[in-house]
């Protein structure tokens, strides 16, 4: 379809003027040029001996062999900067300077940089600069100074720069090449200059279209719409749904936006939907992989090392420590990494990879240390000796930590070591990335920086890559363009998204360093920032003033996060009074016209044009569907539950949880099937720290030992604690067991004690553990040892006083390697495992066994025995000590009288918990009691609700413990809950 008046028709006329010639169109941008062409041989004919260009790559082009001659070497925006950065460094060490070493940052560098490329575009050189031209004397004499340093570094160098070509250009253009270019076409000073130098003569300019807004303007709309949304997630929407209800082909299709926030808004939309779509200025670098895990490294850099940041990285296959030789997978590391108790601090890893774990004093008499190495224990030194083996390639070395060369380089070097290059785009992050390392080497980067000045600079160059950069529109796909690029497609149906004033009319920013004023007093050309936002509304409103086809206006008339309205621009009012023939409306009449705002699932009802017909997708549909049907209004949550059949049970399980009957919601597993299960075991080895736990949470004994979720072992960065209360205990039971053994080898009784070998002892431990696991500051450390010899102290005064012989400590129970079998009672037996912290003999085939607690004693009252069977580790050692000694024939007449709680700790007061052995029956009917609970499939949650506050389930649970209350007293339960309630009853 031939488009009469039109700039493109011109530029076609132009083209087919002289057919032979070789014409060269010189436009704003290559995308520009290139959508020009495609739409002239697409609506008006063929052309040929044509071809596009830049003002920059034209220039470029015609001075490269001019350049190689002199041996001059052209740079780029960043080499520059840097030039410019290091100009700054070297004025700020002298005395007196008008911007300080610590004022040399990314901002302010930045400032600078783009006052002096603005002086170098509009050619004005150091020598022409005058301290008046400035509004202060010392800014003006720093400019010229930096300016002066600039073009001398250039010179020394055999460098030059864009506006350094003017000098070097050919002073004719080649015979048979005609130059045409749009006009206005807004350029610096400089750039005019080489263009009627080159062109000599040959350059024809076509008159660009008027603005789209102008009421003169001849842009050919077919059908215009407006709309407006409560929030750009709904616009993005709404935009989306009108295409897919008027069946437009997506490669018809494109939507300009004014801001990376729209973009990414329709990638989110049109990823979850399948529809494929390119941008023309493509996407942040952080929607790739690649630039996931480079933003992921610099963020495991600044937290110190803290690992839950490289299990994130290795969790979302950003990186991978994976070794197919090995068979070592990602789920290996991330779960050695868990484990290893890390946390943070470079020293930390590499100790507590290389050191063995420490033994947790909670856990120990779950996870003994076995006699011979098993498999597993095989296989997780292999993988922590890999994970220690890639921590050299990982951590950056101290040249990486001063400068942005360096921390770039380490960047790419693990990228590309370790980085997952799962896309195309990936490796194009990648390649990009190795590019820019190279050109830093050409940079006179400062080698040492401040480090958290290092990672802005890393970051704003990360932040100026971009992925999935697609400058012409592709086939079958929507393109997404912009303000500066949009427009000029010439596809059948345009949407123009975010058209609020606050986005189309732009920030005018002046440049500090180069304020608008002074730029007058310049002359020259220069460019205020007025000017330029002036011209690039220009450019804007007349590219889209080539828009062909149906176009629909929207807008956000309310920031959902702000809370507030938003005024449409100035331009869609305009555009307005022309469709509607009212010539003086005003908003207030666009409000009226557009009425209600669209919202994001929109269910009014639809509008007389049926635009509004078609949700988008289910939740839309649903909701549309109850309001518009006065019936599903009545019984909505039947129909909702229809198509989410995911939500009605949810609410049956809440129901369950909210009703007086303890159901399988409540951790009740009814049936015979559970009991046979239990039954057939082939193994029932059962800690007593395992039957405590039931008796305390049956619901969090289920969790951690039926279905066995694994509780995450990440230790939580704190600068104002060392040690993990489990261990400390560990470091405590390790001191107490030394002195013992050492003191007491000799067997003569009463034990001669040494103050002196108990605090050596203590030091040597400590110091142990210090270099397993690295104290935050010395400060912590000597703070928290001062604390463990204190605690040591009160251990020697109670042993000073103690009248019984120690015999053994940490004394597994275990004969000839496998568990006890324990025999309590009638046909009631457990296989029984654990580790004794110390067994002392009172007479002659009588024993006293003693468990060191490093917590608080508050637990554990005088007469409460068994605390409704939480309490049972005394009585199972006892009798699993007695069995041991039997069995082993160290003592066949052995009997245990008495079972210590023992804190020898400054938090524990040196108190003794004294249990005596004489009530062994109790004991069976409390253990019989909690596993006829098992049996029967109980694992409801715990009867007192305080437990839950420090439950690593708790996430899982929530309240559940408190709803659980009122169902524990109700009489419909009592046969069921009898026997644990009896168990929770026992003292």
């Amino acid at each position: 379809m031939k488009i009469a008046g039109t700039f493109l028709e011109r530029l076609y006329d132009a083209i087919r003027r002289e057919p032979f010639r070789r014409k060269i169109v010189i436009a704003p941008s290559y995308i520009e040029g290139q959508s020009w062409l495609m739409r002239i041989c697409r609506e008006l004919g063929p052309v040929m001996n044509v071809e596009v260009q830049t003002v920059q790559s034209f220039v470029r082009s015609e001075v490269q062999f001019s350049l190689y001659q002199q041996g001059l070497t052209f740079i780029g925006e960043q080499r520059s900067f840097w030039i410019i950065h290091h100009v700054m460094e070297q004025m700020a060490s002298k005395p007196g300077s008008y911007i300080s070493m610590d004022q040399v940052k990314p901002g302010i560098a930045m400032h600078v940089h783009q006052a002096i490329m603005d002086l170098r575009r509009a050619g004005v050189r150091a020598g022409e600069l005058r301290d008046y031209h400035f509004m202060s004397q010392q800014k003006g004499s720093y400019v010229r100074k930096v300016l002066s340093a600039y073009e001398r570094f250039l010179n020394q160098r055999s460098w030059t720069d864009f506006p350094g070509l003017l000098s070097h250009i050919p002073t004719q253009l080649q015979e048979n090449v005609e130059l045409i270019l749009p006009d206005p076409m807004p350029l610096p000073p400089v750039s005019p200059r080489m263009m009627e130098r080159l062109s000599n003569g040959r350059m024809t300019r076509i008159i660009a279209d008027s603005f789209f807004t102008d009421i003169q303007s001849t842009m050919p709309f077919e059908e215009v719409q407006f709309y407006h949304a409560t929030g750009r997630m709904a616009e993005v929407r709404e935009a989306l749904r009108r295409i897919i209800q008027g069946r437009m082909p997506l490669d018809e299709v494109e939507m300009i936006v004014p801001n990376a926030e729209y973009a990414l808004a329709i990638l989110t939309m049109c990823a979850s939907f399948g529809l494929p779509c390119s941008f023309a200025d493509g996407l942040p670098v952080i929607t790739s992989g690649m630039g996931r895990a480079a933003h992921f490294l610099l963020n495991w850099l600044e937290s110190g090392y803290q690992v839950r940041q490289l299990v994130s990285m290795l969790q979302q296959q950003l990186i991978t420590f994976s070794d197919r030789d090995q068979g070592i997978t990602n789920a290996d590391c991330i779960r050695a990494l868990e484990k290893s108790g890390i946390g943070w601090g470079k020293e930390r890893y590499i100790k507590l990879l290389e050191s063995e774990v420490v033994r947790s004093q909670g856990d120990s008499d779950e996870k003994p240390e076995e006699r011979e190495r098993t498999e597993q224990q095989q296989r997780d030194d292999e993988i922590k000796k890999h994970l220690t083996n890639l921590l050299g390639e990982l951590f950056p070395d101290e040249a990486a930590l001063s400068s942005p060369k360096g921390i770039w380089g380490w960047l790419v070097n693990i990228l590309d070591r370790f980085g997952v290059c799962g896309t195309e785009e990936d490796a194009i992050v990648l390649q990009e990335m190795k590019g820019i390392a190279k050109e830093l080497q050409e940079c006179p980067v400062p080698d040492s920086m401040p480090f958290q000045q290092m990672l802005l600079y890393a970051r704003d160059m990360l932040q100026e890559l971009r992925v999935g950069v697609q400058r012409l529109p592709k086939p079958g796909f929507l393109y997404i363009s912009s303000l500066s690029n949009g427009g000029i497609s010439g596809r059948k149906h345009t949407f123009l998204l975010g058209m609020d004033e606050h986005s189309w009319s732009g920030n005018i920013r002046q440049n500090p360093m180069l304020l608008d004023e002074e730029c007058g007093r310049i002359g020259a050309g220069l460019q205020t920032a007025v000017q330029r936002q002036r011209d690039r509304q220009r450019l804007r409103d007349g590219r889209l003033g080539m828009i062909s086809g149906n176009i629909t206006f929207s807008f956000s008339s309310y920031d959902l996060a702000e809370g507030a309205t938003a005024s449409p621009a100035f331009q869609l009012l305009q555009v307005f009074r022309k469709v509607s023939g009212e010539t003086n409306a005003d908003y207030e009449m666009l409000h009226r016209s557009l009425g209600e705002p669209v919202g994001y699932l929109d269910v009014e009802q639809p509008s007389s044009t049926e635009l509004n017909g078609l949700p988008l997708d289910g939740s839309h549909y649903v909701f549309r569907q109850i309001h518009a049907n006065v019936n599903l209004m009545r019984d909505r949550q039947s129909f909702i539950e229809s198509v989410y059949p995911l939500l009605r049970q949810g609410r049956l399980a809440l129901e369950a949880r909210g009703s007086s009957q303890v159901t399988e919601h409540d951790g009740y597993i009814a049936g015979d099937e559970w009991a046979d299960y239990w039954k057939g075991r082939d193994e029932r080895t059962l800690s007593a720290s395992q039957l405590e736990k039931y008796a305390e949470c049956p619901m969090r004994y289920f969790f951690q030992y039926v279905l066995r979720i694994r509780v995450k072992d990440q230790v939580t960065f704190d600068r104002t604690s060392w040690l993990k209360p489990n261990e400390r205990g560990s470091l405590l039971h390790e001191v107490y067991r030394r002195y013992m053994t050492e003191v007491s080898a000799s067997k003569v009784m009463p034990i001669t004690h040494d103050h002196a070998r108990l605090l050596r002892i203590a030091e040597e431990t400590i110091l142990l553990y210090a270099e397993r696991i690295p104290a935050p500051s010395p400060h912590v450390f000597e703070r928290e040892r001062q604390a463990m010899l204190r605690d040591v102290d009160v251990f020697y005064r109670m042993e000073l006083q103690a009248k019984t012989a120690p015999r053994f400590f940490e004394q597994e129970l275990i004969v000839d390697g496998q568990p006890l079998h324990l025999e309590l009672g009638e046909d009631m037996a457990i296989t029984l495992r654990g580790i004794v912290d110390r067994i002392d003999q009172v007479a002659p085939h009588q024993y006293r066994i003693i468990d060191y607690k490093t917590g608080s004693p508050r637990p554990y009252k005088e007469n409460g025995m068994f605390a409704g069977g939480t309490q049972l580790q005394h009585a199972l050692y006892a009798m699993g000590t007695e069995l041991w000694m039997r069995q082993t024939g160290v003592d066949s007449d052995a009997k245990v009288l008495e079972a210590s709680y023992v804190f020898p700790s400054e938090r524990g007061h040196g108190q003794v918990i004294a249990r005596s052995q004489t009530e062994r029956n109790r004991v069976t009917e409390v253990i019989r009691g909690i596993l006829l609970s098992m049996e029967q499939g109980l694992f409801i949650p715990a009867s007192n609700p305080g437990v839950c506050r420090y439950c690593d389930y708790a996430a899982v649970c929530g309240d559940h413990a408190e709803m659980m209350a009122d169902k524990r007293k109700d009489e419909a339960n009592s046969e069921l809950l009898h026997t644990l309630l009896e168990v929770e009853n026992i003292e």
